[in-house]
């Protein structure tokens, strides 16, 4: 005759969990130096592509990481905190920002209209790849 038996175990999520918010911490980190990376290469792209005489305009681009806990935005662009004074014109980058980056008529010697856009455009499609590697080098 068959005897019934039983095996008593017990799971402790404890390690688990501890190992799982260090790893989250990790995504975390990753996902913040993405969002500051991708500003930085959008700074890259963008930076030829302004129309320069003075060089106000370039010196004004600036960029923002705001949120937190694995949810970060990066905001971008020119005039903003960083705005400077046009020395040959007198007016503020903010002044005039928008209608340089606007104006697809105006002819530049250096640069071309659409510099933000076209920078955040081109930049776009790697921005996953950005975020995969950086997410990688913390948790490695």
């Amino acid at each position: 005759m068959a005897r019934g038996g039983n095996i008593t175990f017990t799971v402790d999520y404890r390690e688990f969990e501890k190992r799982l918010q260090l790893a989250l911490s990790r995504v975390e980190r990753g996902t913040k130096k993405a969002t500051i990376r991708a500003c930085e290469q959008i700074k890259d792209i963008a930076l030829p592509q302004v129309p320069s005489e003075t060089g106000a305009l370039a010196n004004s681009f600036f960029y923002e990481i705001q949120g937190s806990y694995r949810n970060f935005t990066g905001k971008v662009g020119f005039g903003g905190p960083k705005d400077v004074r046009n020395p040959k014109t007198g007016q503020m980058v903010s002044e005039y920002m928008i209608a340089v980056h606007e104006d697809l008529q105006a002819v530049h010697p250096v640069g071309n209209a659409k510099f933000l856009e076209n920078a955040v455009r081109e930049y776009q499609q790697k921005f996953l790849a950005t975020v995969a590697e950086e997410i990688r080098s913390t948790l490695s």
